[in-house]
């Protein structure tokens, strides 16, 4: 395994057929994407394993494979692994129960862009919040271009990764911490309402927004009130307004 940097590439990556096909079938890998020669011969064992798997996998030139390996002996496969270690909901929950102060968690659905998940990272780190969390599946994962993003804050945000958004609300809301969703249909301001408990904020993806299944879950939810001409904000500024009122209430309530 080599480490690798840059906008589109791998944070760091495994290569060789044997290296990525143990790898997909250990449970404690995480492999974000695969690449591939072709899709025939015995190459069909790796896209059954990546179908299986739900990772996205593609074919790419030789020359492409060349440089997201930095090796010519890669005999044809190379797979993109997580930029750090996932947590599960659980442990994370069990983590932020050993704080002193009310849990502050962001619960994100299926966002799906890089910048914007390195962005809310940075954010997350610089309002005190204690963890992120993803989907496993139709969400970006941390990739390189994640890690960029969040210039260093990945490195101190633990991240859980569900395979059920909704079923982690509900984890929540055993343990006593308030799920609050940001949705631009709310009738309440964010600011209008108590955020000095423990509070996992649920936010939706970029172009979808908050899925139903999991929005109904939440406990309450909120508006960011909008005064110009657009009727919403990019995902990453709108958890950062959100985290910094949280992080204003609970310092006027100190």
């Amino acid at each position: 395994m080599a480490p690798r940097a840059g906008n589109d590439e791998p944070t760091s990556v495994l290569y060789g057929f044997h290296a990525v096909t143990e790898a997909m079938q250990s449970p404690s890998r995480v492999i974000e994407r695969i690449w591939l020669a072709k899709l025939d011969g015995r190459f069909f064992q790796l896209t059954r394993l990546a179908k299986e798997r739900h990772i996205p996998f593609s074919v790419e030139s030789r020359d492409r494979l060349d440089r997201l390996a930095g090796d010519r002996h890669h005999q044809g496969v190379v797979a993109s692994v997580a930029a750090k270690h996932y947590l599960d909901g659980e442990e994370l929950l069990d983590e932020v129960e050993q704080c002193n102060v009310p849990t502050l968690l962001v619960v994100l659905d299926q966002i799906q862009d890089p910048h914007n998940l390195g962005a809310i990272a940075r954010s997350v780190d610089a309002a005190g919040g204690h963890g992120i969390v993803i989907p496993k599946h139709r969400a970006v994962g941390l990739t390189a271009g994640v890690a960029k993003a969040s210039a260093g804050a990945l490195e101190h945000v633990p991240i859980a990764r569900v395979a059920n958004t909704g079923k982690f609300v509900e984890q929540c809301q055993a343990r006593h911490i308030t799920t609050i969703a940001l949705d631009a249909g709310a009738n309440t301001s964010y600011a209008d309402i108590d955020l000095t408990g423990s509070l996992a904020l649920v936010f939706g993806s970029e172009g979808e927004g908050i899925r139903p299944i999991v929005l109904k879950k939440c406990d309450d939810r909120v508006r960011i009130p909008m005064s110009g001409k657009t009727n919403s904000l990019n995902v990453s500024v709108a958890v950062g307004v959100t985290l910094f009122e949280v992080a204003r209430q609970r310092a006027a309530k100190r």
